[in-house]
């Protein structure tokens, strides 16, 4: 949060059950901080996350999306972060039609031992989404 604005940016996160979801309940166990601005949803896989459902987010308030999805070698629903980022790659273009940056969607891989990334990464996305301030949405 900037000084002078009241304003939390907020952030949803979609973790896909399998190894991003261990690399969350990770972080949990080794008492690694989860940035205030992030909720958290479960999804069975990041494959499912569609753009109605990203599109939805951003109605709904988010300042950005992270989907957070399973290597493609590591997939247990063998083709959901191909899915995923068809899907991410279509929003793109709807974002750039309403005037949104890209930025404000992102597609990370992990495998259930990289708790210390997803805490990286988290953190990280939130410091760019600051950077980039509140939807207009």
């Amino acid at each position: 949060m900037k000084k002078g604005n009241p304003y939390t940016i907020k952030v949803l996160a979609f973790l896909c059950n399998w190894a991003p979801w261990s690399c969350y309940t990770g972080m949990g166990d080794l008492e690694i901080p989860i940035p205030g601005e992030v909720n958290v949803i479960r999804v069975m896989c990041a494959g499912r996350v569609n753009t109605a459902l990203l599109l939805k987010a951003f109605e709904k308030g988010a300042d950005g999306v992270l989907i957070a999805g399973c290597r493609i070698d590591n997939c247990q629903n063998g083709t959901g972060p191909e899915v995923a980022l068809k899907n991410i790659d279509h929003t793109y273009e709807i974002l750039d039609l309403l005037g949104l940056k890209k930025e404000r969607l992102q597609f990370k891989y992990y495998l259930a031992h990289e708790s210390e990334k997803l805490s990286s990464d988290l953190h990280g996305f939130v410091k760019r989404i600051e950077g980039l301030g509140q939807t207009p949405i």
